[in-house]
C-alpha cells in the first residue's frame, strides 16, 4: 500500500492510497483514510487504543479492488441491493436502470458507490476532525440518464474521541418527488486480529423478522421469525457460518450490529439511526476474513413491493426536501 502524504493551505491531509488521491483524517483516537473518487469510500479505519488494528477490510491490490468494489470498506448505496429487472414506476413515470448484475437481471447497488465525490470541508475543533464530501447527481449524465431528478448526498465523517461517526444528508434539489433508500455495504475485517480462526468471533444483532428471499435473491413479501434471528440477537458464534440474510430491525433495541472478537480482545459496535429500518449480513463463503453488516433505510426491491412503505422502509422526498441519516462505529477492548 503506497502512501504519498502532504497537507495543502486548507490544513487537509492529501495521500495517494492505490494510485487513487485520498484523504487521510487523524486525531487523538482514531486514523481514517477515504478516497473520494471510489464513491466517498472510507478504505481504511484503525483505532490507537485497539493497537490500530485495522477494523475494515481493505484491498491488497487495486487489481483486488477492481474484482470486488463492493467488498471493502464503507460503499454508499443509493439505492441499496437490487432492483428487479432494473425498472420501477413511481407516479407517471417508469424508471429503467442498468442492468449491473446480469446474473439476477437486475439493478444492484445504485448509482454512487462508484462515482467520484467532492470534497468540501475538512475541519479540526478540540479533539474532533471531520470531512464534509458531496455527490451531485447533475454533475454525472449516466446517473441523470437513469434518475432524472436532481440530487445532493452530502456526507461528513466525524472522528471523535469514542467513536467515529457517517452522517448523510439526502436532499432533493429537483422539480419532482422521488423515492429514495440508502444503505451502506460496510465490510469489516473480521477475525479482527492475525488468527484465520472465527473460532473466537460472535455476531449480535438485534434483528427482527427475516425477509424471505427467491432464487434471484429478492424478496417475496413474507417475512417470519426464524432461528437465525434468535441466534443473532442471543450472540452468534461465526464459526462454520454462511451469511447472505435480510432482516428488519427489531423495535424497541439498539439498532446495531456488535462484533466480538475475544482472540483479539476487541469488540465493535456498528450503530444505526432508526431510520434504518433493515439489516443485510453477508460473508461471502465464510472464509474469506470479512463480514458485511449492511444497515439499510428500505428493503430489497422496496421500489417495486406491493407492501405499505411502513413495512418496506421506502421514503419520498418532496422537492426541496431533506433527510438526514446516522450511523456509527465504536471499539472497546476486552
Amino acid at each position: 500500500m503506497a502512501l504519498l502524504s502532504g497537507e495543502d493551505e486548507a490544513g487537509r491531509i492529501r495521500t495517494e492510497y492505490l494510485g487513487q488521491p485520498a484523504v487521510r483524517l487523524e486525531n487523538g483516537s482514531w486514523i481514517a483514510l477515504v478516497v473520494p473518487g471510489w464513491g466517498g469510500r472510507v478504505v481504511s479505519l484503525r483505532n490507537k487504543e485497539a493497537r490500530e488494528i485495522e477494523l475494515l477490510r481493505v484491498p491488497p491490490s487495486l487489481e483486488a479492488y477492481e474484482a470486488s468494489p463492493l467488498l471493502y470498506g464503507i460503499p454508499v448505496l443509493f439505492p441499496p441491493n437490487r432492483i428487479e429487472n432494473g425498472t420501477f414506476v413511481f407516479g407517471e413515470r417508469t424508471y429503467r436502470l442498468a442492468i449491473n448484475d446480469p446474473s439476477t437481471g437486475s439493478h444492484s447497488h445504485g448509482f454512487v458507490h462508484d462515482k467520484e465525490w467532492t470534497v468540501l470541508q475538512v475541519e479540526s475543533r478540540a479533539g474532533t476532525v471531520s470531512l464534509t464530501m458531496e455527490f451531485d447527481s447533475f454533475l454525472h449524465p449516466q446517473v441523470m440518464e437513469q434518475f432524472p431528478h436532481r440530487f445532493l448526498l452530502k456526507m461528513k465523517l466525524t472522528l471523535e474521541e469514542s467513536r467515529v461517526t457517517q452522517t448523510m444528508e439526502v436532499h432533493n434539489a429537483s422539480w419532482a418527488a422521488f423515492p429514495w433508500g440508502l444503505g451502506y455495504h460496510t465490510a469489516f475485517r473480521f477475525p479482527f486480529g492475525d488468527s484465520a480462526s472465527l473460532r473466537s468471533c460472535e455476531l449480535q444483532a438485534p434483528v427482527g423478522r427475516s425477509w424471505k428471499l427467491d432464487e434471484r435473491f429478492l424478496p417475496t413479501g413474507e417475512l417470519a421469525e426464524n432461528a437465525l434471528g434468535e441466534s443473532l440477537r442471543g450472540g452468534m458464534p461465526m464459526e462454520g457460518v454462511l451469511l447472505d440474510d435480510v432482516f428488519e430491525s427489531y423495535a424497541g433495541a439498539a439498532n446495531e450490529a456488535v462484533l466480538t472478537d475475544r482472540e483479539a480482545g476487541l469488540r465493535l459496535r456498528y450503530r444505526a439511526d432508526e431510520a434504518f429500518g433493515h439489516w443485510v449480513f453477508h460473508n461471502g463463503d465464510g472464509r474469506g476474513g470479512f463480514l458485511c453488516p449492511e444497515p439499510y433505510s428500505c428493503v430489497t426491491n422496496a421500489f417495486n413491493s406491493p407492501l405499505d412503505p411502513s413495512v418496506t422502509g421506502m421514503k419520498v422526498l418532496e422537492p426541496g426536501e431533506s433527510f438526514s441519516l446516522t450511523c456509527s462505529i465504536e471499539v472497546e477492548r476486552l
